[in-house]
């Protein structure tokens, strides 16, 4: 079964389609982007992130015919995600397709394809009885994952992190793997020490939002968290990277997303107390123990 998160955005005619991350699970519903001013508000909203931001960039630019004005805007909104690199894959897919909207649609079907070979290559690592923990939600991709593994008479159980304070991981990680009748279990985000001392966890799986050469990614916040326990306990620590690059992570602006948000499980309009919310943390080459990047390479530590 797939994912409604495997294509979270798509592209009708003159109108992008965005599935409003936000009002899952009690409700799944579409957005309308008409407009570059609809698309920001969207993504500052997170209407739509990881993939979805991806699609929503990519259908931004077929929209509108532009790309590196799309591309400065949507930083602006979200400056830890490289749409400048995306901008790049775009301008060269329109070097073999110059028709800017076939070009999207290629790219659109070849990182789909390419996401169902990393999910194979990643299969191939995991144990036969994976006990797999993970954060915030990669659309889609441990189906893939779980399909993968049956093929091969491996099994898997997931154990997903709530992920604070968007709840990434109890509202649509946990949604889509119950809807695919995989078994999961949610736990607190304070847990994961517990579970990995008990044995319950043998390997951990993370998607990444950017990655160097040298191994080292950024993720949502937490991340860095339990790479570190997964260390102590000598657990296994794989991620689903996307292009790496040859750049100084330490050097990327990590996104600070409004005080309020960390506020999102009470109700009213505030005034809410002053709070920290970087939305993205840094994990280094040293804690992670493979990546397999979007092209399906398998590199282990």
């Amino acid at each position: 079964m797939e994912s409604s998160l495997c294509f979270p955005v798509r592209l009708e005619g003159q109108t992008i389609y965005v599935l409003d991350e936000t009002r899952l699970p009690l409700e799944e519903s579409y957005l309308e982007v008409k407009s570059l001013e609809d698309a920001l508000e969207v993504l500052g909203q997170m209407k739509t992130r990881a993939f979805g931001q991806v699609l929503l960039f990519l259908y931004t630019c077929a929209l509108t015919g532009e790309i590196e004005g799309i591309a400065t805007a949507f930083k602006k909104v979200r400056p830890t995600f490289d749409f400048n690199s995306l901008a790049g894959v775009l301008k060269g897919a329109t070097q073999k397709t110059p028709a800017l909207s076939a070009a999207v649609a290629s790219i659109v079907q070849g990182l789909d394809k390419k996401k169902k070979v990393r999910s194979q290559r990643l299969a191939e690592i995991l144990p036969y009885d994976a006990r797999i923990l993970t954060i915030c939600n990669v659309n889609g991709e441990l189906i893939y994952l779980a399909d993968a593994l049956s093929e091969m008479g491996k099994t898997a159980t997931f154990f997903v992190s709530e992920t604070r304070p968007y709840l990434q991981g109890s509202r649509l990680t946990l949604w889509e793997l119950q809807r695919a009748q995989l078994p999961v279990q949610v736990l607190c985000d304070n847990q994961a020490a517990v579970l990995m001392q008990q044995g319950l966890v043998n390997c951990i799986v993370t998607g990444s939002d950017r990655s160097t050469k040298r191994g080292d990614i950024i993720n949502k916040i937490g991340t860095y968290a339990l790479a570190r326990l997964a260390h102590y306990f000598n657990i296994p620590f794989y991620v689903l990277t996307q292009f790496p690059l040859a750049i100084d992570i330490e050097d990327i602006t990590i996104e600070e997303r409004p005080p309020h948000e960390v506020f999102l499980w009470l109700e009213g309009n505030g005034p809410w107390p002053d709070a920290l919310y970087p939305a993205f943390d840094i994990t280094p080459a040293e804690f992670i123990s493979g990546w397999i990047d979007i092209s399906g390479e398998v590199a282990c530590a």
